[in-house]
Protein backbone atom coordinates (compact mmCIF):
# COMPACT_ATOMS: atom_id res chain seq x y z
CA UNK A 1 0.00 0.00 0.00
CA UNK A 2 1.44 3.38 -0.98
CA UNK A 3 1.37 6.22 1.49
CA UNK A 4 -1.42 8.53 0.44
CA UNK A 5 -3.23 11.18 2.49
CA UNK A 6 -6.64 9.53 2.04
CA UNK A 7 -7.04 5.75 2.24
CA UNK A 8 -10.50 4.35 1.46
CA UNK A 9 -10.95 0.83 2.81
CA UNK A 10 -13.93 -1.40 1.97
CA UNK A 11 -14.94 -4.76 3.40
CA UNK A 12 -16.42 -7.13 0.76
CA UNK A 13 -18.14 -10.34 1.74
CA UNK A 14 -20.39 -12.76 -0.18
CA UNK A 15 -21.12 -10.39 -3.05
CA UNK A 16 -21.75 -7.33 -0.93
CA UNK A 17 -19.81 -4.29 0.29
CA UNK A 18 -20.56 -4.37 4.00
CA UNK A 19 -18.59 -1.36 5.22
CA UNK A 20 -16.21 1.38 4.13
CA UNK A 21 -13.87 3.62 6.07
CA UNK A 22 -12.19 6.85 5.00
CA UNK A 23 -8.83 7.17 6.74
CA UNK A 24 -7.75 10.78 6.34
CA UNK A 25 -4.11 11.15 7.37
CA UNK A 26 -3.30 14.54 5.92
CA UNK A 27 -1.84 16.95 8.49
CA UNK A 28 -3.66 20.02 9.74
CA UNK A 29 -1.35 22.66 8.25
CA UNK A 30 -3.25 25.79 9.28
CA UNK A 31 -1.10 26.13 12.40
CA UNK A 32 1.84 27.07 10.18
CA UNK A 33 0.15 30.42 9.53
CA UNK A 34 0.44 31.47 13.18
CA UNK A 35 2.87 34.29 13.80
CA UNK A 36 2.59 35.57 10.23
CA UNK A 37 1.14 38.81 8.96
CA UNK A 38 -2.03 38.50 6.86
CA UNK A 39 -0.05 39.17 3.69
CA UNK A 40 2.60 36.57 4.58
CA UNK A 41 -0.09 34.06 5.53
CA UNK A 42 -1.95 34.60 2.26
CA UNK A 43 1.18 33.90 0.26
CA UNK A 44 2.02 30.84 2.36
CA UNK A 45 -1.51 29.45 2.12
CA UNK A 46 -1.33 29.53 -1.67
CA UNK A 47 1.75 27.28 -1.45
CA UNK A 48 0.59 24.99 1.37
CA UNK A 49 -2.77 24.39 -0.31
CA UNK A 50 -1.63 24.78 -3.91
CA UNK A 51 -4.43 22.75 -5.49
CA UNK A 52 -6.85 25.62 -4.83
CA UNK A 53 -4.27 28.27 -4.05
CA UNK A 54 -6.31 31.19 -5.35
CA UNK A 55 -9.24 30.37 -3.08
CA UNK A 56 -6.92 29.83 -0.11
CA UNK A 57 -5.11 33.16 -0.58
CA UNK A 58 -8.30 35.15 -0.89
CA UNK A 59 -9.81 33.34 2.11
CA UNK A 60 -6.88 34.43 4.29
CA UNK A 61 -7.19 38.07 3.24
CA UNK A 62 -10.99 38.10 3.60
CA UNK A 63 -10.91 36.48 7.06
CA UNK A 64 -8.25 38.93 8.27
CA UNK A 65 -10.20 41.88 6.91
CA UNK A 66 -13.28 40.73 8.81
CA UNK A 67 -11.17 40.19 11.94
CA UNK A 68 -10.15 43.84 11.78
CA UNK A 69 -13.81 44.78 11.86
CA UNK A 70 -13.84 45.92 8.24
CA UNK A 71 -16.81 45.07 6.03
CA UNK A 72 -15.80 42.64 3.30
CA UNK A 73 -17.12 43.12 -0.22
CA UNK A 74 -15.84 40.92 -3.04
CA UNK A 75 -14.61 42.73 -6.15
CA UNK A 76 -14.93 41.69 -9.78
CA UNK A 77 -11.32 40.59 -10.10
CA UNK A 78 -11.52 38.28 -7.08
CA UNK A 79 -14.79 36.72 -8.21
CA UNK A 80 -13.38 36.13 -11.67
CA UNK A 81 -10.16 34.60 -10.31
CA UNK A 82 -12.12 32.21 -8.10
CA UNK A 83 -14.36 31.20 -11.00
CA UNK A 84 -11.35 30.55 -13.23
CA UNK A 85 -9.65 28.31 -10.66
CA UNK A 86 -12.85 26.37 -10.03
CA UNK A 87 -13.34 25.89 -13.78
CA UNK A 88 -9.83 24.50 -14.16
CA UNK A 89 -10.37 22.00 -11.35
CA UNK A 90 -13.76 20.93 -12.71
CA UNK A 91 -12.24 20.30 -16.14
CA UNK A 92 -9.37 18.30 -14.64
CA UNK A 93 -11.76 15.83 -13.03
CA UNK A 94 -14.29 15.70 -15.87
CA UNK A 95 -11.89 15.52 -18.83
CA UNK A 96 -8.96 13.56 -17.37
CA UNK A 97 -9.85 11.53 -14.27
CA UNK A 98 -13.35 10.32 -15.14
CA UNK A 99 -12.36 9.01 -18.61
CA UNK A 100 -9.46 7.11 -17.03
CA UNK A 101 -11.85 5.36 -14.67
CA UNK A 102 -13.99 4.22 -17.61
CA UNK A 103 -11.07 3.12 -19.80
CA UNK A 104 -11.64 6.00 -22.22
CA UNK A 105 -9.04 8.32 -23.69
CA UNK A 106 -8.71 11.49 -21.58
CA UNK A 107 -9.69 14.67 -23.41
CA UNK A 108 -6.14 16.00 -23.06
CA UNK A 109 -5.91 18.34 -26.04
CA UNK A 110 -9.12 20.21 -25.26
CA UNK A 111 -8.24 20.32 -21.58
CA UNK A 112 -4.75 21.65 -22.25
CA UNK A 113 -5.93 24.40 -24.58
CA UNK A 114 -8.66 25.61 -22.24
CA UNK A 115 -6.53 25.31 -19.10
CA UNK A 116 -3.85 27.52 -20.67
CA UNK A 117 -6.44 29.97 -21.97
CA UNK A 118 -7.94 30.27 -18.49
CA UNK A 119 -4.47 30.87 -17.02
CA UNK A 120 -3.92 33.71 -19.46
CA UNK A 121 -7.13 35.64 -18.74
CA UNK A 122 -6.08 39.19 -17.86
CA UNK A 123 -9.02 41.45 -18.54
CA UNK A 124 -12.77 41.64 -19.13
CA UNK A 125 -12.53 40.94 -22.85
CA UNK A 126 -10.38 37.82 -22.52
CA UNK A 127 -12.54 36.55 -19.65
CA UNK A 128 -15.65 36.92 -21.81
CA UNK A 129 -14.03 35.11 -24.74
CA UNK A 130 -12.59 32.20 -22.75
CA UNK A 131 -15.80 31.89 -20.76
CA UNK A 132 -17.58 31.34 -24.06
CA UNK A 133 -15.16 28.54 -24.94
CA UNK A 134 -15.89 26.86 -21.59
CA UNK A 135 -19.63 27.07 -22.26
CA UNK A 136 -19.05 25.46 -25.65
CA UNK A 137 -17.14 22.66 -23.92
CA UNK A 138 -20.08 21.96 -21.61
CA UNK A 139 -22.41 21.92 -24.59
CA UNK A 140 -20.25 19.53 -26.58
CA UNK A 141 -19.35 17.20 -23.71
CA UNK A 142 -22.75 16.93 -22.06
CA UNK A 143 -25.66 18.94 -23.36
CA UNK A 144 -25.58 18.46 -27.13
CA UNK A 145 -27.91 15.46 -26.92
CA UNK A 146 -30.42 17.51 -24.93
CA UNK A 147 -30.28 20.28 -27.53
CA UNK A 148 -31.44 17.78 -30.16
CA UNK A 149 -34.54 16.69 -28.26
CA UNK A 150 -35.32 20.19 -26.90
CA UNK A 151 -37.06 18.72 -23.85
CA UNK A 152 -36.28 16.83 -20.67
CA UNK A 153 -36.01 13.05 -21.00
CA UNK A 154 -39.16 11.19 -20.00
CA UNK A 155 -37.40 8.31 -18.23
CA UNK A 156 -33.95 7.04 -17.30
CA UNK A 157 -33.57 5.04 -20.49
CA UNK A 158 -34.11 8.17 -22.54
CA UNK A 159 -31.89 10.16 -20.15
CA UNK A 160 -29.04 7.69 -20.75
CA UNK A 161 -29.57 7.69 -24.52
CA UNK A 162 -29.59 11.49 -24.60
CA UNK A 163 -26.32 11.69 -22.65
CA UNK A 164 -24.71 9.10 -24.92
CA UNK A 165 -25.17 11.38 -27.95
CA UNK A 166 -22.80 13.96 -26.43
CA UNK A 167 -19.04 13.85 -25.88
CA UNK A 168 -16.89 11.81 -23.53
CA UNK A 169 -18.51 13.09 -20.32
CA UNK A 170 -21.97 12.42 -21.70
CA UNK A 171 -20.99 8.84 -22.56
CA UNK A 172 -19.61 8.35 -19.05
CA UNK A 173 -22.87 9.60 -17.59
CA UNK A 174 -24.79 7.21 -19.82
CA UNK A 175 -22.73 4.27 -18.55
CA UNK A 176 -23.15 5.39 -14.93
CA UNK A 177 -26.92 5.48 -15.38
CA UNK A 178 -26.96 2.09 -17.12
CA UNK A 179 -24.93 0.60 -14.24
CA UNK A 180 -27.96 1.05 -11.98
CA UNK A 181 -28.96 3.12 -8.97
CA UNK A 182 -26.06 3.97 -6.68
CA UNK A 183 -27.92 4.86 -3.48
CA UNK A 184 -27.94 1.86 -1.13
CA UNK A 185 -29.98 3.52 1.62
CA UNK A 186 -33.36 5.15 1.89
CA UNK A 187 -31.94 7.97 4.00
CA UNK A 188 -29.12 10.05 2.55
CA UNK A 189 -26.75 12.60 4.03
CA UNK A 190 -28.33 16.03 3.56
CA UNK A 191 -26.78 18.57 1.23
CA UNK A 192 -25.15 21.60 2.81
CA UNK A 193 -27.45 24.58 2.17
CA UNK A 194 -26.18 27.84 0.76
CA UNK A 195 -25.02 29.76 3.83
CA UNK A 196 -23.16 33.02 4.17
CA UNK A 197 -20.22 33.40 6.52
CA UNK A 198 -22.42 35.11 9.11
CA UNK A 199 -24.82 32.13 9.06
CA UNK A 200 -21.98 29.67 9.57
CA UNK A 201 -20.66 31.64 12.54
CA UNK A 202 -23.98 31.13 14.28
CA UNK A 203 -23.68 27.36 13.78
CA UNK A 204 -20.07 26.91 14.93
CA UNK A 205 -19.73 25.08 18.25
CA UNK A 206 -18.11 27.31 20.86
CA UNK A 207 -17.70 30.08 18.32
CA UNK A 208 -14.50 28.69 16.79
CA UNK A 209 -13.65 25.71 14.52
CA UNK A 210 -11.37 23.70 16.81
CA UNK A 211 -9.27 20.75 15.60
CA UNK A 212 -12.09 18.24 16.12
CA UNK A 213 -14.42 20.38 14.03
CA UNK A 214 -11.80 20.86 11.30
CA UNK A 215 -11.32 17.08 11.10
CA UNK A 216 -15.04 16.26 11.17
CA UNK A 217 -17.22 19.32 10.53
CA UNK A 218 -20.92 19.34 11.27
CA UNK A 219 -23.62 21.89 11.97
CA UNK A 220 -25.88 21.48 14.99
CA UNK A 221 -24.87 17.83 15.22
CA UNK A 222 -25.77 17.08 11.59
CA UNK A 223 -23.23 16.00 8.97
CA UNK A 224 -23.59 17.39 5.45
CA UNK A 225 -22.36 16.88 1.90
CA UNK A 226 -20.79 19.87 0.20
CA UNK A 227 -19.84 20.42 -3.44
CA UNK A 228 -21.48 20.82 -6.86
CA UNK A 229 -24.43 18.58 -5.99
CA UNK A 230 -25.35 20.83 -3.07
CA UNK A 231 -25.08 23.92 -5.26
CA UNK A 232 -26.95 22.48 -8.26
CA UNK A 233 -29.63 20.38 -6.55
CA UNK A 234 -32.38 22.64 -7.92
CA UNK A 235 -31.34 21.98 -11.53
CA UNK A 236 -34.19 19.88 -13.02
CA UNK A 237 -31.91 17.29 -14.64
CA UNK A 238 -29.76 16.92 -11.54
CA UNK A 239 -32.91 16.59 -9.46
CA UNK A 240 -34.20 13.90 -11.84
CA UNK A 241 -31.11 11.78 -11.23
CA UNK A 242 -31.39 12.24 -7.47
CA UNK A 243 -35.03 11.20 -7.54
CA UNK A 244 -34.05 7.93 -9.24
CA UNK A 245 -31.25 7.39 -6.69
CA UNK A 246 -28.40 7.95 -9.15
CA UNK A 247 -26.39 10.28 -6.92
CA UNK A 248 -22.99 9.43 -8.40
CA UNK A 249 -24.25 10.38 -11.87
CA UNK A 250 -26.03 13.39 -10.40
CA UNK A 251 -22.75 14.65 -8.94
CA UNK A 252 -20.98 14.39 -12.29
CA UNK A 253 -23.87 16.11 -14.06
CA UNK A 254 -23.85 18.83 -11.37
CA UNK A 255 -20.11 19.34 -11.94
CA UNK A 256 -20.72 20.24 -15.57
CA UNK A 257 -23.58 22.57 -14.62
CA UNK A 258 -21.24 24.13 -12.05
CA UNK A 259 -18.59 24.52 -14.75
CA UNK A 260 -21.07 26.45 -16.88
CA UNK A 261 -21.81 28.68 -13.88
CA UNK A 262 -18.09 29.38 -13.54
CA UNK A 263 -18.00 30.42 -17.18
CA UNK A 264 -20.99 32.71 -16.64
CA UNK A 265 -19.29 34.30 -13.63
CA UNK A 266 -16.21 34.93 -15.76
CA UNK A 267 -18.31 36.70 -18.39
CA UNK A 268 -20.69 38.49 -16.02
CA UNK A 269 -19.07 38.68 -12.55
CA UNK A 270 -21.16 39.21 -9.42
CA UNK A 271 -24.62 38.65 -10.95
CA UNK A 272 -27.51 39.69 -8.74
CA UNK A 273 -29.20 36.28 -9.00
CA UNK A 274 -26.18 34.27 -7.76
CA UNK A 275 -24.45 34.59 -4.38
CA UNK A 276 -20.80 35.70 -4.47
CA UNK A 277 -18.22 32.94 -4.34
CA UNK A 278 -16.59 34.49 -1.26
CA UNK A 279 -17.71 36.48 1.75
CA UNK A 280 -16.51 37.08 5.31
CA UNK A 281 -17.86 38.19 8.66
CA UNK A 282 -16.53 39.22 12.05
CA UNK A 283 -16.69 36.66 14.86
CA UNK A 284 -15.82 39.22 17.52
CA UNK A 285 -12.97 41.55 18.33
CA UNK A 286 -9.96 40.44 16.27
CA UNK A 287 -11.64 37.28 14.98
CA UNK A 288 -12.99 36.68 11.46
CA UNK A 289 -14.41 33.91 9.28
CA UNK A 290 -14.26 33.64 5.48
CA UNK A 291 -16.37 31.32 3.33
CA UNK A 292 -15.39 30.41 -0.23
CA UNK A 293 -17.30 28.25 -2.69
CA UNK A 294 -14.58 26.19 -4.37
CA UNK A 295 -14.89 23.50 -7.04
CA UNK A 296 -15.05 20.85 -4.30
CA UNK A 297 -17.38 22.68 -1.95
CA UNK A 298 -17.38 25.09 0.96
CA UNK A 299 -14.00 26.19 2.31
CA UNK A 300 -13.84 27.97 5.67
CA UNK A 301 -10.98 30.01 7.11
CA UNK A 302 -11.05 31.35 10.67
CA UNK A 303 -8.42 33.72 12.05
CA UNK A 304 -7.66 35.35 15.39
CA UNK A 305 -5.45 38.43 15.19
CA UNK A 306 -3.34 40.00 17.89
CA UNK A 307 -2.31 43.36 16.56
CA UNK A 308 -1.04 42.84 13.04
CA UNK A 309 -0.07 39.19 13.53
CA UNK A 310 -2.01 35.93 13.37
CA UNK A 311 -2.41 34.33 16.80
CA UNK A 312 -4.58 31.39 15.77
CA UNK A 313 -5.81 29.93 12.51
CA UNK A 314 -8.19 27.17 11.38
CA UNK A 315 -9.13 25.78 7.97
CA UNK A 316 -12.14 23.58 7.24
CA UNK A 317 -11.76 22.06 3.75
CA UNK A 318 -14.44 20.37 1.60
CA UNK A 319 -12.68 17.00 1.88
CA UNK A 320 -13.25 16.99 5.63
CA UNK A 321 -16.99 17.50 5.12
CA UNK A 322 -17.40 14.65 2.63
CA UNK A 323 -14.84 12.13 3.92
CA UNK A 324 -15.24 12.64 7.66
CA UNK A 325 -16.14 9.65 9.88
CA UNK A 326 -19.83 8.99 9.39
CA UNK A 327 -19.94 11.39 6.45
CA UNK A 328 -21.43 10.98 3.02
CA UNK A 329 -18.65 8.74 1.66
CA UNK A 330 -18.91 6.23 4.50
CA UNK A 331 -22.72 6.49 4.51
CA UNK A 332 -23.16 5.91 0.79
CA UNK A 333 -20.18 3.66 0.14
CA UNK A 334 -21.50 0.54 1.90
CA UNK A 335 -24.59 -1.61 1.91
CA UNK A 336 -24.81 -2.55 -1.78
CA UNK A 337 -24.27 -5.63 -3.91
CA UNK A 338 -21.02 -6.15 -5.81
CA UNK A 339 -20.43 -9.40 -7.72
CA UNK A 340 -16.69 -9.33 -7.03
CA UNK A 341 -14.01 -7.18 -5.34
CA UNK A 342 -12.96 -5.66 -8.67
CA UNK A 343 -16.42 -4.17 -9.22
CA UNK A 344 -16.51 -3.00 -5.61
CA UNK A 345 -13.21 -1.18 -6.10
CA UNK A 346 -14.42 0.43 -9.33
CA UNK A 347 -17.62 1.74 -7.84
CA UNK A 348 -15.94 3.04 -4.70
CA UNK A 349 -13.48 4.87 -6.94
CA UNK A 350 -16.44 6.35 -8.82
CA UNK A 351 -18.03 7.52 -5.58
CA UNK A 352 -14.75 9.02 -4.41
CA UNK A 353 -14.25 10.85 -7.72
CA UNK A 354 -17.80 12.14 -7.54
CA UNK A 355 -17.16 13.52 -4.03
CA UNK A 356 -13.80 14.85 -5.24
CA UNK A 357 -11.23 14.87 -2.41
CA UNK A 358 -8.55 17.54 -2.66
CA UNK A 359 -5.79 15.00 -1.93
CA UNK A 360 -4.63 11.82 -3.59
CA UNK A 361 -6.58 8.75 -2.52
CA UNK A 362 -6.21 4.99 -2.68
CA UNK A 363 -8.95 2.34 -2.56
CA UNK A 364 -8.44 -1.01 -0.84
CA UNK A 365 -11.04 -3.79 -0.87
CA UNK A 366 -10.60 -6.43 1.81
CA UNK A 367 -12.13 -9.91 1.63
CA UNK A 368 -12.71 -12.38 4.44
CA UNK A 369 -9.54 -14.26 3.46
CA UNK A 370 -7.43 -11.13 3.64
CA UNK A 371 -8.87 -10.16 7.01
CA UNK A 372 -8.24 -13.66 8.37
CA UNK A 373 -4.58 -13.55 7.35
CA UNK A 374 -3.99 -9.96 8.45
Amino acid sequence: MTQVPLHLVAQWRDGRVESVEAINARPMAAGLLKGKSPEEAAQMAGVLFSLCGVAQRHAVLAACQAARGEAYAVDVETERALAIEAAQLHMWRALLDWPNLFGMAPVRDRFGLLHRALSQVRDKASAFEVGGHVLNLVGNELLSGFFVTMREPRNLTEFSATCSRAGTVGKILSQLIDAGASDPLEETVPLLPSLRASDLIEALPNGWPDEDFCRAPQLAGQVYETGPLARQVSNPLVARLITHRHRIAARLFARLVDLSDCASRMRYPLPTDMPPMIDAASMGDGVGLARVETARGVLLHAVRLEGDMIADYAVVAPTEWNFRPGGVFEHEGAGWDAPDPAYARWRIQALALALDPCVNFEVSVKTDEEVAHA
